[in-house]
């Protein structure tokens, strides 16, 4: 029995493993011995499934494995026991049950005899468990001296990996590149070239993400010939990255659009749907920065078309939201650049406005069912509204919009509108005092690029600031700020 269920493991045959269940537990109840790793199996094949009720079933067993783990002084399967039942409190939403759990692990076997692959799987967890990045760093960090002194460089690259990719998702890029440096290192030690690939593909993301184009293309070029060993989907992701890159440079969008294109077609054949609606989405912006209007409409259409098709549910009004958002963005930035009347334009009822209206208003019925608003989708409600006659609704979007960026605080970039960590925050405009940069190239990239870009919005920020909203003494204050931010848009012509 147990030699079946071993290879039912092997082979992730969870349902087969569940069939035995009854049986298995049984033997549980009768061989001590074997009772802790056969409650650990049995714990890990619920989880795995993932269906009604699996995640409780999941935890019974965890516990028990813990139990018969300490009765018999297995640090290993206690270790592999309260992490995996760590991980299922998280997925529970009862993460602050989680981390007393691994502190109580670390206090009563000692840090060192934990097992590398549970605090990974709990860590990744963490990682893809909304917004828990900076606890899932601080498990790494806390087991770094164990890392590099005593995991195999197998399992020392596989952490560097996920702080490198943790700090980068904090916009930490800086941090992000030396935990990916380490693991190129130990990459071209072991002559590995699969991590080689996976950190310079890093190190040029991050490289982007700083301004750095030059870095970036140099190590996504290296990435490229490991890759053309590696198949299409691993090709495909770098051409991506290079093509974000590029549309990043002024003047070289075009180049950036082609490299997407080669994208798409890499990973029609076999790819995740979530790569290639990113890819699309991509389009459809890079697209809209060289006012190709209609191929960024139908790029993004697509990304709406196709987003219930990515895997994690959790997800699905996140990208939605970003889908539906970039849509009516791109319907706005249609009607400024193609239509030279702006004079009068509240009186008119044009139907790219409409179109622009009805998805940023449906991008935030879907960050509402997600549970978290950027503010700067208020900004765009504010004009369309304000174009379509509705000023009421047009001055609420707007002071929402000032109101929300001005309480973001110190760990929000206005740029790319991520929250970050502290230590990768610039020092704020010192005009507004306000906005905030995660980086040189994004303080540079947002003081010009764009129509609404950081010079235009900083005298509304100052004064915005300055008025000290929620006062009633201040409203005619507030009201005369967004008069005035309207008329400055309503006289705006393009060029």
């Amino acid at each position: 029995m147990i030699a079946t269920c071993n290879q039912m493991i092997a082979s992730r045959d969870w349902a087969g493993l569940l069939e035995l269940e009854s049986e298995m537990s049984v033997i549980a109840n009768n061989d001590p011995g074997a009772a802790g790793t056969i409650n650990y199996n049995l714990g890990l094949a619920h989880k795995s499934l993932g269906r009604e009720g699996d995640i409780e079933e999941a935890t019974l067993y965890y516990q028990k494995a813990i139990k018969m783990a300490k009765k018999t002084g297995d640090n290993r399967l206690q270790s592999n026991g309260v992490l995996s039942l760590s991980g299922c409190y998280v997925k529970m939403g009862r993460v602050d049950e989680a981390m007393d759990l691994h502190k109580s692990l670390c206090d009563d076997i000692g840090k060192e005899s934990l097992d590398p692959e549970a605090i990974q799987s709990f860590v990744e967890i963490l990682e893809n468990h909304h917004h828990e990045h900076s606890r899932a760093l601080k498990i790494l960090e806390h087991h770094l001296d164990s890392i590099e002194s005593s995991w195999g460089k197998g399992q020392q690259c596989r952490a560097y990996e996920i702080i490198a990719r943790l700090y980068g998702g904090m916009n930490n890029f800086a941090k992000s590149i030396i935990y990916f440096e380490r693991q190129l290192l130990i990459g071209k030690e072991t002559k590995n070239v699969d991590l080689e690939a996976i950190a310079l593909h890093g190190l040029g993301c991050n490289y982007g993400r700083m301004g750095d184009c030059g870095n970036a293309m140099a190590y996504l070029e290296e990435a490229l010939v490991i890759d053309s060993e590696r198949g299409d989907d691993r090709i495909g992701m770098t051409y991506c990255a290079m093509g974000h890159v590029l549309v990043a440079q002024k003047g070289r969008e075009k180049e950036g659009i082609l490299m997407y294109q080669k994208c798409v077609g890499l990973f029609e054949k076999g790819n995740t749907s979530e790569n290639r609606i990113r890819v699309f989405l991509e389009l459809g912006r890079a697209y809209t920065t060289i006012g190709a209007w209609d191929e960024a409409i139908a790029y993004l259409e697509k990304c709406i078309s196709n987003a219930d098709s990515i895997e994690d549910k959790r997800r699905v009004y996140q990208c939605k939201a970003t889908f539906k958002q970039s849509l009516g963005k791109t319907y706005l930035e249609k009607f400024y650049w193609t239509d030279e009347s702006l004079v009068g334009i509240p009186e008119r009822n044009d139907e790219l406005i409409r179109q622009a209206l009805f998805w940023s208003e449906a991008g935030l019925a879907d960050c509402s069912l997600e549970g978290k608003i950027d503010p700067t989708c208020f900004l765009y409600l504010a004009q369309e509204n304000y174009f379509l006659g509705d000023s009421e609704k047009a001055h609420f979007a707007l002071k929402t919009y000032l109101g929300g960026i001005v309480q973001l605080g110190p760990s929000y970039c206005q740029a790319c509108r991520q929250t970050c960590d502290k230590d990768a925050i610039m020092e704020k405009c010192s005009v507004c005092k306000v906005t905030r940069y995660c980086s040189e190239a994004h303080c540079i990239q947002a003081w010009k690029k764009g129509r609404l870009c950081h010079k235009f919005m900083c005298p509304f920020l100052h004064r915005w600031r300055k008025i000290k909203p929620g006062k009633e003494s201040t409203n005619d204050l507030c009201d005369e700020l967004c008069d005035d931010f309207f008329e400055r848009i309503r006289a705006f012509k393009p060029k």
